[in-house]
């Protein structure tokens, strides 16, 4: 993300950012909070490139071009941690370990300290307490960037500390618009039902997660129309693997194009005209399936997503449930 798009899309995260660039007044920490598929990655990316890069123009951001740039985004510079909560709970050794290294004299010329915290609310209770003293004894050249879709569930102290840096979701119409021609009409309509940026649209639809999770998804559409049972065995068998780092996320992305799917049920028709999906939408209507109670299995079990070390266990809570709405 550069900061034309990021002006475009986030005015209000362009403008706070801009400010305390241009003016050289930082914040010690920060937290990028919105729903999830607003480019809160993205936007953190910019501002941690944006405190090292040598060739920031005139409003403070970063040229997006030079080494420590690419070395930021690639999440490469020494002097850059990265904890990532999107698969696995932050721990409190985490955070120690985190403490202990940038307590070592900085290695980059920059001068300059920065980590990122993905999910930030999917650390442990103790994790975020070690998170808070640490953020309550800053450090002038170091910078903490928070990121979280839910911040409800961090510590009210922990908000109180950061400079806050709100997202909000472009409208999923307009997402589906602008990608609909390099995406393909499919894609850009099921990922514009999940994420809100059409960068990470983009970005996503190349990954093994989500290409991955859409041959499940028709999969498990298909095969629902003539045999749940069929289709439970399937999913256990081609599904998700509690081994593979990218597992939640591949079962996010199902369970989100099930949740389109479904409100589709319920509006009565769709705005893409793909045939296959057209025609999964006729034959579970023809089966009597009850679409706003299995929309609210789906939102059930999306919120247990992350809580859940057992991923083919989830998926045997939410068929069960589902088979009693089969008429």
């Amino acid at each position: 993300m550069n900061k034309q798009q990021l002006k475009q899309e986030q005015p209000i995260a362009y403008r706070t950012l801009s400010h305390a660039l241009k003016h050289d007044r930082l914040a010690h920490a920060y937290l990028f909070h919105g729903p999830t598929g607003t480019p809160k990655g993205a936007g953190a990316d910019l501002l941690a490139q944006s405190i090292v890069c040598a060739n920031r123009d005139e409003d403070g951001f970063a040229c997006g071009e030079c080494v420590d740039c690419r070395r930021i985004k690639e999440h490469q510079m020494t002097d850059f941690i990265y904890l990532d909560g999107t698969s696995t709970s932050i721990k409190k050794e985490n955070i120690l370990k985190l403490q202990h290294e940038f307590v070592k004299t900085g290695l980059e010329h920059t001068g300059k300290k920065i980590y990122m915290i993905n999910q930030a609310e999917n650390a442990t209770a103790d994790a975020l307490n070690s998170l808070l003293k640490f953020l309550e004894e800053p450090n002038g050249q170091m910078t903490a960037i928070l990121l979280c879709d839910q911040p409800e569930r961090l510590l009210p102290t922990i908000i109180s500390r950061c400079q806050l840096i709100p997202f909000h979701p472009l409208n999923s119409r307009i997402c589906f618009e602008l990608c609909k021609e390099e995406l393909g009409e499919l894609d850009a309509y099921l990922l514009s039902g999940m994420i809100h940026s059409p960068q990470e649209m983009k970005e996503v639809s190349e990954s093994e997660a989500y290409q991955h999770a859409r041959t499940l998804f028709f999969s498990f559409i298909e095969q629902s129309c003539t045999s749940l049972h069929q289709a439970h065995a399937s999913l256990l068998k081609e599904g998700f693997d509690n081994k593979r780092i990218d597992g939640k996320q591949c079962m996010r992305y199902f369970l989100e194009m099930l949740m389109t799917f479904y409100r589709d049920m319920i509006k009565g028709n769709a705005i893409i005209q793909h045939e296959l999906y057209q025609s999964c939408l006729s034959k579970q209507k023809s089966i009597h399936r009850n679409p706003q109670h299995m929309l609210e299995i789906l939102l059930t079990t999306r919120d247990k997503l992350w809580k859940s070390v057992n991923l083919n266990l989830l998926c045997d809570q939410m068929v069960y449930r589902m088979k009693n709405d089969i008429r």
